[in-house]
Parts: structure tokens; C-alpha cells; sequence
């Protein structure tokens, strides 16, 4: 669907400023391309060891956090006796699980949209399984606690997955736990808060030996070279990230300041750069946003989710053409 506001994906609202995009294509001009990128490229995990205050050995990079769900799942598909998957979340753990012939399952979320931590404990204590923990959660934007998780974790019989591709916006890391426990994976991506999508990087985070053990499965060669210049320059200009950042929460906040000023629709508390919204009637909101020219996520077919857009915190120009978009549908109060 093609709509000059794209609010839909989680995205940043913020490019790569073109001096830097021109540094880049000048160093990757200067880069042999008959040649393999480095089978572990030991300079940029440096920098993201740096970063996150962690060893070279705690971390393995991919091509987007879904190839390191992928190589998670099947690394472990033989051995796995369920995936335990709180829902609604990430689309992704369900649709990769199920390819693998997984046996899945589903602990529903509360009725607001929080963690049912003891059912989630509960399923997780099987022998072998992994347990999936998108935390802030997609598409709800609710989190768990830093204890919360460990619960999980310190309770569970298998491998337990913590996504945190939000976690730059809200909600509560565990990376601290990484040397506690030998059954912790965090995921993380450079896709939301490092702006950088189209590129397609994640990495994971856990101990040594599950390091080792994952790279194995891993595809060789799976970051090619202007992934790895890119993502090394901007290590070099994190104070772009960090500004971004700042600005984006700015932004969320505003959006969520004039969400409040409409009567006739629920917004979910959110720790992410989103906010689920359930409407009187999603069709209608969604089609109308469409003719304004803004797209946001329906989510409307969904279980839990009747009636449910979620919007993702765009620019002050893109939220404010979304806000007056609203205004057309709703008066403040009252539908019109």
C-alpha cells in the first residue's frame, strides 16, 4: 500500500545524515568486492562489545534478529520439546516455529495486556523447551520487569529467548543476567533505535559456550561488506543514535499527550516507539488514515486485538498529520 506517511513498521523517523551516507559509499568504493567480507568481522565486534559493555565471546552478529531466531530455533529444533510463545507478540517466533514443526505454545497475555508471568513459568519448566519473551512486546508495547524475567529464566527447564529490539525506548534489559544464567539469549537489533532498517542487522547475546555452539549453524558470510562499513561508521558516530533517540522519545510523548485528548479510543501504555490503539471501529479509522495518505498497522484480525491500529511514533510533521488525521474522524469527545 503505498502512502506518503509510513507509520506502520516500527521504523525510525530519522535517515543516516548524507555526509555520512558519502563516507560510507566512498569507503565501500575502496573496498575490493571480488572478495568475501571476514568470516567473523573481529573490528566491528569489538566496537558492539564496547558498547554494550560485554566480551567478543557473548555475542553473535546476523543478518536481522530473525536469522538469529531462525538460527536459534533450528539449532535446537531436535532437542526442543515446545516453544512457549506469549501472545500476541512478535509474528515472527510463530511463523519460523511452525515452519520447523515445533510444538508451540500459546500463553495469552492479560486482559491489559500484561504478562501472565505464573502461566508463562508454569509452561516453561519442560525439560528442553524454549520460551520467547519479546519484552517491550510487539504489538502491545507492554514490558517485564528485570525480576519478572529472572523468574523465568531461573525457573525454566530449557533456553530462554529475550528480545529487547525496544529496549532503547523503555522497559527493564537483563543484561546483567548474561553471566548468571547459561540458559539466557538476548536479542537486539540495529533496525529501531540505530535507524537502520534497510540494512538488516541483529545480534544475540548470551554466554560463551551457547555463542559457540549457535555459530556453528549460522550461515557463513552472512554480512556483506556494506552492512559491516556502515554499521562501523556508525559506532564511530553514536552521538547520532543517542540524539535520535531523545528525540523520538520527545515525540512519543507528544503523540501520547494528544492521543489523551480523544474520548472514543483506548491507548495501551506502551514502553516502545509505538502505541496500540483500540478504536470504536478499526476499518473505518484505517481507511480513512489510508485517504489521508498516512498507514499505520492493523492489527484487527488478530486475537485480543479486535479493533486494534498500532502507530509508530513517526517525526513532529508525520504525528501531527496523524493527530489532525484523527481530528477528521473524531471531534474531541464524540465521534462525529
Amino acid at each position: 500500500m503505498d502512502c506518503p506517511i509510513k507509520l506502520n513498521q516500527n521504523e525510525s523517523p530519522f535517515d543516516i545524515p548524507l555526509y555520512l551516507k558519502e563516507k560510507i559509499l566512498q569507503k565501500l568504493k575502496n573496498t575490493k568486492w571480488n572478495i568475501y567480507p571476514e568470516f567473523v568481522p573481529d573490528d566491528l565486534y569489538t566496537k558492539i562489545a564496547n558498547y554494550f559493555n560485554l566480551s567478543k565471546t557473548n555475542i553473535l552478529v546476523g543478518n536481522g534478529s530473525n536469522e538469529m531466531i531462525f538460527t536459534i530455533l533450528a539449532a535446537s529444533a531436535e532437542k526442543t520439546k515446545k516453544v512457549v510463545i506469549p501472545t500476541p507478540t512478535f509474528t515472527v517466533y510463530n511463523l519460523i516455529s511452525s515452519n520447523l514443526n515445533a510444538t508451540i505454545k500459546y500463553v495469552p497475555l492479560n486482559e491489559d495486556f500484561t504478562f501472565n508471568v505464573p502461566a508463562i513459568i508454569e509452561e516453561s519448566k519442560t525439560s528442553g523447551s524454549i520460551t520467547v519473551l519479546c519484552s517491550p512486546n510487539n504489538p502491545t508495547g507492554t514490558y517485564l520487569t528485570f525480576n519478572e524475567i529472572e523468574k523465568i529464566i531461573s525457573s525454566s527447564g530449557g533456553i530462554v529467548i529475550v528480545d529487547e529490539a525496544y529496549i532503547h525506548f523503555g522497559g527493564e534489559t537483563v543484561l546483567d543476567l548474561i553471566p548468571k544464567y547459561n540458559n539466557l539469549i538476548i536479542l537486539r537489533t540495529f533496525s529501531k533505535a540505530f535507524g537502520l532498517a534497510g540494512l538488516r542487522i541483529g545480534f544475540m547475546i548470551s554466554n560463551k559456550d551457547l555463542i559457540t555452539e549457535l555459530s556453528k549453524v549460522k550461515l557463513p558470510y552472512n554480512l556483506n561488506i556494506f552492512t559491516l562499513i556502515t554499521l562501523s561508521e556508525i559506532f564511530d558516530n553514536l552521538s547520532l543514535v543517542e540524539e535520535n533517540i531523545k528525540t523520538i522519545l520527545s515525540e512519543k510523548k507528544f503523540l501520547a499527550s494528544e492521543l489523551s485528548k480523544f474520548k472514543d479510543l483506548k491507548v495501551i501504555p506502551s514502553e516502545a516507539n509505538f502505541f496500540l490503539i483500540k478504536f470504536f471501529d478499526s476499518n473505518f479509522v484505517f481507511a480513512k488514515l489510508v485517504e489521508d495518505g498516512i498507514l499505520i498497522r492493523d492489527y484487527n484480525s488478530y486475537p485480543m486485538l479486535e479493533n486494534c491500529l498500532r502507530v509508530s511514533v513517526g517525526s513532529r510533521k508525520e504525528n501531527e498529520a496523524f493527530i489532525n488525521s484523527l481530528k477528521k474522524i473524531f471531534k474531541y469527545g464524540e465521534k462525529l
